[in-house]
């Protein structure tokens, strides 16, 4: 996967620059220091992303989480790059057709095309600061005539996709994403995985000192996100992903928390209760090339043993492509997901919104129901590939329970 994106950043990024340097050769012919200017901007741009996503595809694990911040802001750099020249480019071309039709040169659609370019580069500056570090919190009401009385107005907190490995240093964004959390004063804090990015080092004693501060009546819990199982440790790594999968559960336990690893659990309130389940991440050949981590499956029938039908069940899985599984069983009544990060790009006009993570998944982002079964999907916390999110804070839902 990784080199087949190195190869088409490097075919789009190249063949623009050669464009674009092209058109700065025609229409600027005296100006031989722009042009050498842009080509040595270009070839230093262009070699600076294929080494860094070929060190990111080596390298990647928690043992080189400096080198990975600047590998991530390489990219960052690249994308805010190549996604101007790309929008100048596209409108440009209009130009053609509109000097056919008057029979002579237009340039109208070039200088549009050189405004609309500088806005897309201002909207990723903003994507990569306030966008990536910017927290809202969103509400969401469930009801159902399986929640209890006792359960009634229950608070639920989700959080997903942290990525802590990619987050700076300083923790600060955890930190205020703790501090948010708390000030909803919860009865249940849910996870929905990729805790980590890598492998289980990402939480290093100070991230733990940070998450074991979240609080909630009920505890907080967890499962396992496609990056928790070691997938993308590199081959020679002194840890192996069953010894990360190991640690990272020792680590949460550790922190306090309630880690599911396809099993249930109980919330009771007197004589009143309700189950919390969780699945591992499915996995599938698209996302384990690199590792083998057999040992971890999504397994509903375990996870559901001796679980009464009757209870409300709250399932939580890292992606929402297990939800057709879940309908089947007839247990999830309220499923919590994360995974998509709707791409880290997301388009809104008024109640409508868009992203490229519509043409990978059928459920991507926000509330689904069938049958009287909900899925949630939240959009995250982190990023991954590149700091940015547009369109897309990271989120944190507050779901409250009703009984009907």
């Amino acid at each position: 996967m990784i080199l087949y994106l190195i190869v088409i950043l490097s075919v789009v990024s190249v063949t623009l620059d050669l464009l674009i340097l092209r058109r700065i050769r025609r229409r600027l012919p005296d100006k031989r220091w722009l042009r050498r200017l842009y080509l040595a901007h270009f070839l230093l741009l262009d070699a600076g992303i294929v080494a860094a996503l070929l060190f990111y595809r080596c390298c990647s694990e928690a043992g080189a989480e400096s080198y990975m911040h600047v590998i991530l802001w390489v990219i960052c750099l690249f994308f805010m790059s190549v996604g101007p020249k790309s929008v100048y480019m596209l409108v440009s071309l209009l130009d053609y057709p509109a000097g056919w039709v008057r029979r002579k040169k237009v340039r109208l659609f070039s200088r549009i095309g050189l405004a609309a370019g500088a806005l897309t580069l201002l909207v990723m500056i903003w994507g990569a600061t306030a966008g990536r570090s910017r927290i809202v919190e969103e509400d969401l009401i469930v009801r159902s005539d399986k929640i209890p009385a006792a359960f009634d107005g229950y608070k639920i907190v989700l959080f997903t996709d942290l990525h802590a490995g990619n987050e700076p240093g300083n923790r600060r964004f955890i930190r205020r994403m703790v501090r948010k959390i708390n000030e909803q004063h919860p009865d249940l804090v849910v996870n929905a995985g990729d805790l980590v990015n890598i492998d289980a080092r990402e939480l290093t004693d100070s991230v733990m000192s940070v998450l074991s501060g979240i609080r909630a009546k009920d505890g907080v819990y967890s499962v396992y996100g496609n990056h928790d199982l070691g997938i993308y440790l590199s081959r020679d790594s002194d840890l192996t992903p069953r010894q990360s999968f190991d640690e990272l559960a020792v680590r949460q336990r550790a922190m306090g928390w309630n880690l599911l690893d396809n099993e249930s659990r109980y919330v009771r309130r007197g004589s009143d209760s309700i189950s919390v389940t969780g699945v591992n991440f499915p996995i599938g050949k698209k996302l384990n090339g690199r590792q083998n981590v057999d040992f971890a499956r999504c397994d509903f029938d375990a996870a559901y043993r001796g679980v009464p039908d009757s209870l409300f069940n709250l399932l939580i899985a890292h992606t929402p492509e297990v939800w057709d599984e879940a309908l089947a069983t007839g247990r999830a009544d309220l499923t919590l997901s994360g995974h998509v990060h709707a791409m880290q790009l997301k388009i809104r006009l008024g109640g409508w919104a868009w992203s490229p993570a519509e043409w990978m998944y059928d459920r991507w982002s926000g509330l689904y129901e069938e049958d009287g079964k909900y899925l949630f999907v939240n959009d995250g916390m982190g990023y991954v590939m590149y700091p940015m999110r547009i369109g897309t804070y990271p989120s944190i839902t507050v779901i409250t329970l009703k009984s009907e």
